[in-house]
């Protein structure tokens, strides 16, 4: 099974057209997604998820409607965008039960475990206005630990990332890398020559 079919997928903002009768799958593995500024590969990921309407074409993510099951079908995904937005009153533990909370999960020990390997644990409870962006971003990052998803959606991940981070995230990688179907978005590319299975260009 392919855990995301993309069939003549079209995505506008207005009379600008990003991407037109776009076609692909993606089965377990890291997908490497390449292309100019511009190309369409932050829209094709958010169109994925469901922040970026389809205005033609479908989208099943694990075999569900992303359109007409979309409640399903998101419960199976975890998006993590190049910017950390996130409510700038909230603590690092708030957003991360906030994101338990609408999943339907718990907060599990895997994740505390995670948060400990990169020094995360000690902001829990500090607001994301007086957190630096490193330290932002990898609250956001933390949430493909929560609810299990079996499609994770990743723009530009290493980002105001730290040494420590980067290779505890890379060793998640080559664990879970044949459980699940990670879509990524990166211009490191000495980071993600080793992991991936495909590559995939947009132009």
């Amino acid at each position: 099974m392919n855990n995301i079919v993309i069939k003549n997928l079209t995505v506008a903002y207005g009379e600008l057209i990003v991407l037109q009768d776009f076609n692909a799958s993606f089965g377990t593995g890291i997908h490497w997604i390449q292309g100019h500024n511009g190309s369409g590969k932050s829209t094709l990921l958010k169109a994925l998820c469901g922040i970026n309407p389809v205005n033609l074409g479908m989208v099943t993510i694990m075999d569900y409607d992303l359109v007409k099951q979309d409640i399903k079908a998101k419960s199976e995904l975890c998006f993590v965008a190049d910017k950390p937005e996130v409510y700038p009153f909230m603590t690092g533990i708030q957003f991360l039960k906030m994101v338990a909370k609408i999943k339907g999960v718990k907060l599990t020990q895997e994740l505390y475990t995670w948060l400990d390997a990169i020094n995360l644990t000690q902001y829990k409870d500090t607001e994301f206005s007086q957190m630096s962006f490193g330290t932002r971003r990898k609250f956001t990052l933390s949430t493909v630990f929560i609810g299990n998803p079996q499609v994770i959606l990743l723009d530009e991940p290493f980002n105001g990332l730290d040494k420590n981070t980067i290779e505890q995230f890379e060793l998640w990688l080559q664990k879970i890398k044949n459980e699940k179907c990670l879509l990524v978005v990166s211009h490191d590319t000495h980071l993600l020559e080793g992991l991936k299975n495909t590559v995939l260009v947009l132009d």
